[in-house]
């Protein structure tokens, strides 16, 4: 047997070699692998491992476990990630129906009536497809991508926020002062009233004083002519009947004279102090709160060739559409048929014939459609080829079809919007308004979409507008706006509702409530009969009605601020 240690200069090669070691110009024969390491570990470093309190815990392969596919120093085709949900178990088995990966205790518990369990290290020769990890990566760094840019928004509102506190702040300052300027107002006017009274009372004091004055001029007068008159006993007699009637008159006059005191008295507004008293503050402080959107903008790409050649007339109706995995499906109308693009190369999957009139499709499953053919929903698979299932007939014409909860909700492109279990059997026909019970909701009742963000049911009605319903098909309101005219609705993976308006020719985007945020395409666009997103690859799809292409656009985003107090 060879040594199990030797120099990098030495001839001698082990199938498996330490990791660490080798780092270290050491080559030792390695006697199993560390998964949580991701290394080869010889004697010695296993014994390290079992010493070291941080590394106890890890989970050892025998060599025997490992594929080395004829690399010996390369590590092994073995996942290595733990699994969230069970402490210690690795995510090693992988679910071909869900398309996840799992634990043995997740497939246990998860996935027992799955058929398509297999391990990942035994079939990862099969599984593993470099397109789909650069795919991964390139979509994982967009995703940190946009993270980092969250995260970057975060740090501006929460900058805001403290700007806006300060600003708060000063306006209270701002206002206190403004209080201030307006007592002072009401200070000069009170001052003022108090002025204009203290003159009124200090006229009549001192009209008063005067004839006081008048008075003792008339008595001295009257007392002169008694010193003067001493010898003239005559004068003397006129004197006294004169001063005997100027002091009853002067004291007559005095006794019906109200001799009140005189002051000027401030009397504070009882109204104006009982407000201040009970308030508590200077004014409301409120926080407002930011929702944020994605706002779209919408550049066109492509034209998408939907055409085949084996197609019978040169154009094509594509009045449907939806998105499986990374595929689009258009109904053409026309030729009667079914037809899958992949997204990335905007190619031709494959198609298939359906009964007459195809116009609304929706997913209703695990990689299976259902498409609104006239009086019928046909179900289609869309596993590896698209292929027929079983078919429902119906009492009503069928235009719009969406699906949630096991329930089907279609469109008659008339009055009507009916409710279906998936056997077929009618729930709920809806015509009038609920409001009187006459009026009808619909004047073309179109496509429709539900919003499982807000529980909402959208009909789009190129002359009415979008009409809004619960799950229960309950009419909640129409929106009337002009730009909201819609034939074809859907839903993005946000909630976002994207409507395309045959009348006025845009693609608008409305929240989850169903109003407008914004106009997203209005330019070179002629009567758009569907539309689709994926939000993911931030993709949409815009059909049309005579035509022989589907218009692809890329979709970018930033967020928009709606303030609620």
């Amino acid at each position: 047997m060879a040594s199990s240690s030797l120099s990098k200069t030495s001839e001698e090669t082990f199938e498996y070699i330490c990791t660490a070691c080798a780092n270290d110009d050491l080559i030792k024969e390695a006697l199993k692998y560390c998964v949580e390491c991701q290394q080869y570990c010889c004697k010695d470093c296993l014994t390290s491992h079992r010493r070291i309190s941080s590394l106890q815990g890890h989970s050892f392969l025998d060599n025997s476990s490992v594929k080395s596919q004829g690399q010996p120093r390369t590590l092994p085709a073995f996942p290595t990630k733990q699994c969230s949900k069970h402490v210690g178990k690795i995510l090693d088995m992988y679910c071909e129906n869900h398309d996840v990966v799992c634990c043995y205790a997740c497939a246990a518990e998860d996935h027992k009536s799955c058929k398509d369990i297999v391990s990942v290290s035994d079939n990862i020769d099969r599984l593993y497809n470099m397109t789909d990890t650069t795919k991964a990566t390139s979509e994982l760094n967009d995703t940190i991508d946009t993270m980092t840019q969250l995260q970057t928004d975060t740090d501006t509102r929460l900058h805001q926020l403290q700007e806006s506190k300060v600003t708060a702040i000063k306006a209270v300052s701002d206002f206190r002062i403004e209080m201030e300027k307006f007592l002072k107002k009401l200070k000069e006017v009170s001052i003022k009233e108090i002025e204009e009274e203290y003159k009124k009372l200090e006229a009549e004091i001192l009209e008063e004083r005067k004839r006081y004055e008048d008075f003792i001029d008339d008595l001295k007068t009257l007392k002169q002519l008694f010193s003067q008159a001493s010898r003239n006993i005559a004068q003397q007699f006129v004197c006294s009947k004169l001063s005997e009637n100027k002091c009853t008159s002067i004291r007559y006059q005095q006794n019906r004279e109200s001799l009140n005191f005189a002051e000027v008295k401030f009397t504070p507004s009882d109204d104006l102090k009982s407000s201040i008293e009970k308030m508590v503050h200077l004014g409301e402080a409120s926080a407002i709160s930011s929702k944020t959107y994605n706002v779209y903008k919408a550049t066109k790409i492509c034209d998408m060739m939907v055409g085949m050649k084996e197609d019978k007339f040169p154009d094509n109706w594509t009045l449907g559409s939806c998105i499986v995995d990374d595929t689009v499906i258009f109904t053409d109308y026309l030729h009667n048929k079914l037809k899958r693009f992949d997204i990335s190369s905007s190619s031709l999957v494959d198609s298939c014939e359906v009964p007459e009139g195809p116009r609304g499709i929706c997913t209703v499953g695990y990689k299976e459609v259902a498409v609104a053919c006239n009086h019928k929903v046909q179900f289609v698979s869309v596993h590896d080829k698209l292929t027929l299932m079983r078919c429902i007939k119906m009492d009503h014409w069928c235009y719009g079809l969406a699906h949630s909860n096991n329930k089907l909700y279609i469109t008659d492109e008339y009055m009507s919007l009916y409710l279906h279990d998936m056997s077929g059997n009618l729930l709920k026909t809806v015509t009038n308004s609920d409001d009187d019970g006459r009026q009808p909701l619909f004047k073309s009742s179109n496509h429709i979409t539900v919003n499982d963000k807000s529980g909402r049911v959208f009909v789009g009605d190129s002359k009415k507008g979008l009409v809004c319903f619960n799950a229960q098909c309950d009419y909640i309101e129409t929106i009337t706006d002009p730009d909201v005219r819609p034939n074809g609705v859907c839903v993005d993976g946000y909630g976002n509702v994207i409507i395309a308006n045959s009348r006025i020719n845009t693609i608008v985007q409305c929240g989850r409530d169903g109003q407008k945020h914004s106009i997203i395409v209005n330019k070179n666009i002629e009567a758009p009969q569907c539309v689709c997103v994926h939000y993911d690859l931030r993709k949409m799809f815009v059909g049309y009605e005579s035509s022989n292409t589907v218009e692809v656009y890329n979709l970018t985003w930033k967020q928009a601020r709606l303030d609620i107090a």
